[in-house]
């Protein structure tokens, strides 16, 4: 197959066309100028996008990357050389969800369609490989130049070695045959729930025997209760009649009891009557300690004052003194002669003067006397003849107060008695009238009570279990019909371990038969991988390793042992797998279809010396099959400068 022309409406693709020439073309641009968006057209143009491709490890599917950025459906065409022909593919979206899926292909210049290539079988019919062994060969690009192992690509290096089957994959056969084998001891697989029926059988099994010895025991049991019960409904009885009569005890005691509070409180009552009549007779009345020492204190202290006024005013003997004298000079007169007139005048005005002070006398005397009653009046008022005796009137009076005091204290802690007797002879006459508690709390009575209660709960649920075991017994059925059912499911059980040991030794064979075929195809495809880096490198490398999931080792010329390839450089490990690449090619694809090859900046990290050995490598390959290099370094067109069998391309000029 070659390619002629392709025209896109695919990402920045936005109806640009590519025509292609024989052999090897190198097609050059820029990055970001659409070649790797040409080598997906292509792959897609032949295998159709994948639409249940999604997001994986960040990266978009097809239709989503590649939707044209005009907002066009996708679609394109591509014109090819067959060997039957010219054919034209197109490839068109007709709903939104399914981009490209619509189809046809027809002779170039005509609406003849071509019979035998469809949607689904073209990419397969023209490259004679399937999608998985197209993209692990002739579709090479950069980031994936490293071949992973895939079933499809297994076949046909199968078909290397062996008469030319290619419908045979050892991982396939090996996933199937473990697929088999866990249908059978996988966790869900038959052995297991085999396993869980007969656990399940046994289980059932076990019930119905454990059922039949649990009825003998419930039995046994629910007698036993019934024994126990009987002799708490005795004991019950007989503590519900002590409860009574200590109840009716209980409220005869209280009701004495109230009645003795009664009388302690009369009596309380009589002495505070007491208390407070001698209270009433005191000079202080009721007016309580505070007031009447304050009243005490005032009237002692005004007698103290009177009495101190009192003792201030003169006597009333200064006045006798005059007279006195005025007698003496009178009753000298006579005998004086002459002088007897002078005397009498003498004694007339000391008489006067008598007289005088006798009247002043008087009033002090009054005053004396008023002083005098008002220091009695108070003195009266306390029945006392002298000051000090207020001072113990007030102390007997405190002492009465404190008398009083505790009368009345007695007389509240009486009242609270009765109030106490009285709650306590309500709360005693409660079960006398109304009947006793025997449920809750935690007397005799009503823990037999609660014992009778609980017992009888025993003697029920024992009566439930019995009956559940009696029913379950009919109800689980058959024993005889379960062991039988355990000895087939045995027997099943040993045929499918029997299967499954038969799939495991099918598994180990199918894995010796690849080990002895990849020993077959290995080497080929490691020599010829081997010649083609030797070629690359100028013969710096000699030998390749292949193992199983196709990773690489490359010995240098003269080594003893290969190295892993990520101990190359970046160069060196793209130009061994490029050898690896082609190598496969050359085996798997058929060269009488010769499909084309495409690298996509495979050459990026080779230098030049390499890169013009791997561009005559590629010269050589296009020599029997299409050869397109996207680069972006117009280099490698150079070097093919004067080679009119080399087609350069300039993307976007």
């Amino acid at each position: 197959m070659q390619i002629k022309k392709m025209t896109a409406w695919f990402g920045t693709l936005d109806g640009k066309s590519l025509e292609l020439g024989q052999g090897l073309n190198i097609l050059y641009a820029p990055n970001e100028s659409g070649k790797s968006t040409w080598c997906a057209f292509l792959r897609d143009m032949l295998y159709g996008v994948d639409t249940a491709q999604r997001v994986k490890q960040g990266q978009q599917p097809d239709k989503v990357k590649y939707r044209p950025w005009s907002g066009a459906p996708m679609s394109g065409s591509m014109d090819i050389e067959t060997a039957d022909g010219p054919v034209t593919l197109r490839r068109w979206t007709e709903r939104a969800g399914q981009p490209m899926q619509a189809f046809s292909a027809t002779v170039t210049g005509t609406d003849t369609p071509v019979a035998d290539l469809t949607a689904e079988t073209v990419g397969r019919v023209l490259t004679g490989a399937p999608r998985e062994v197209f993209e692990r060969s002739a579709f090479i690009h950069q980031s994936a130049l490293s071949i992973t192992s895939d079933p499809e690509l297994e076949k046909r290096f199968a078909a290397i070695v062996s008469a030319g089957d290619e419908e045979q994959s050892y991982s396939e056969t090996d996933t199937l045959l473990r697929a088999w084998q866990r249908r059978r001891t996988g966790r869900k697989g038959a052995v297991p729930e085999l396993d869980r029926e007969l656990a399940r059988l046994r289980g059932e099994l076990e019930s119905i025997e454990a059922a039949g010895r649990n009825v003998a025991d419930v039995e046994a049991e629910l007698d036993a209760a019934q024994v126990r019960q009987a002799e708490l409904v005795k004991r019950m009885e007989q503590a519900r009649a002590a409860a009574r009569k200590k109840a009716l005890a209980d409220y005869q005691a209280a009701k004495r009891e109230t009645e003795a509070k009664a009388d302690a409180l009369r009596q309380a009552e009589q002495e505070k009557d007491r208390t407070m009549e001698a209270l009433q007779a005191t000079p202080f009345g009721v007016m309580g300690p505070d007031r009447a020492t304050k009243m005490a204190s005032a009237d002692l202290d005004q007698v103290q004052s009177l009495t101190r006024q009192a003792d201030k005013l003169p006597p009333r003997w200064p006045m006798f003194v005059p007279a006195g004298i005025g007698l003496v000079l009178l009753l000298a007169a006579p005998f004086s002669g002459a002088a007897a007139l002078p005397l009498v005048v003498g004694a007339l005005a000391f008489f006067v003067g008598a007289v005088a002070l006798y009247l002043w006398s008087r009033d002090i005397d009054d005053k004396r006397d008023a002083l005098l009653d008002q220091r009695m009046e108070i003195l009266d008022r306390y029945g006392a003849s002298e000051a000090e005796d207020i001072d113990a009137s007030l102390s007997a009076y405190q002492q009465q107060c404190d008398h009083a005091r505790q009368v009345a204290a007695a007389l509240d802690s009486a009242e609270a008695e009765l109030e106490r007797a009285r709650q306590a002879q309500q709360a005693a006459e409660e079960p006398v009238l109304n009947g006793l508690d025997f449920v809750n709390g935690d007397n005799e009575a009503a823990r037999a009570s609660r014992a009778v209660a609980e017992g009888q709960e025993r003697i029920d649920r024992l009566r439930e279990q019995r009956a559940v075991a009696e029913g379950r017994v009919r109800a689980l059925g058959d024993p005889m019909e379960l062991r039988s059912a355990l000895e087939s499911g045995a027997e099943r059980r040993a045929e499918l371990t029997a299967q499954a040991q038969a799939l495991e030794l099918a598994a180990q064979t199918m894995e010796q038969a690849d080990l002895a075929l990849r020993e077959k195809f290995s080497p080929v495809l490691a020599e010829k991988a081997a010649s083609l880096f030797g070629a690359l490198t100028d013969g710096r490398y000699d030998e390749i390793t292949l193992a199983r999931d196709l990773s690489a080792k490359a010995r240098l010329t003269g080594d003893a042992v290969g190295w892993e390839t990520d101990y190359l450089s970046q160069g060196a490990k793209d130009q061994l797998y490029l050898a690896l690449r082609l190598a496969v090619c050359s085996l798997v694809l058929p060269e009488e279809q010769a499909c084309p090859i495409i690298l996509d900046d495979a050459l990026a990290a080779f230098d030049r010396q390499r890169m013009e050995r791997a561009l005559d490598l590629l010269k050589s390959v296009a020599e029997k099959r299409q050869v397109l290099l996207f680069t972006c370094h117009e280099r490698e067109g150079g070097y093919f400068a004067q080679d009119p069998a080399v087609t350069k391309i300039a993307l976007g000029a």
